[in-house]
């Protein structure tokens, strides 16, 4: 594995900013999740880090290497879209939760997080469906 790096990216599709100067940092070995609306840019985001699309400035770096101008298959990373990368018997809630329970957090400490998490990106409402509830953004 290696360290995954956005440094000031940004994608523009003709008049419309899909991902506006976004700068990451994961570490090796580190679990990340992108949540937020349908529409906006997490997906965009994953495919210019896997090489998928062309970002309009900034850089990808991985491992320390600035990945730019590499084609997917030399990046040697892999993206899983964000339907599969949800576990479909599972409520919004749990899938949240799912890496906390994993880590033996206390479970109060594991509700407030994803009750903080969900007012964070205002998806409150949404905590109790099952992801082919959801619109798929």
């Amino acid at each position: 594995m290696a360290t995954v790096e956005t440094k000031a990216i940004r994608k523009v599709f003709q008049e419309h900013t899909a991902v506006d100067g976004v700068d990451l940092s994961t570490r090796e070995g580190e679990f990340l999740v992108l949540l937020g609306p349908s529409g906006c840019g997490k997906t965009t985001l994953l495919r210019m880090i896997a090489g998928l699309e062309k970002q309009t400035s900034g850089d990808v770096v991985i491992g320390n290497r600035v990945v730019n101008d590499l084609a997917p298959r030399e990046r040697k990373i892999a993206m899983v879209f964000q339907s599969y990368a949800l576990y479909p018997h599972m409520t919004v809630a749990k899938n949240i939760a799912f890496p906390l329970k994993a880590q033996k957090v206390d479970p109060k400490t594991i509700g407030d997080r994803v009750r903080t998490a969900a007012s964070m990106f205002g998806i409150e409402r949404l905590l109790e469906r099952k992801p082919r509830q959801l619109s798929g953004g």
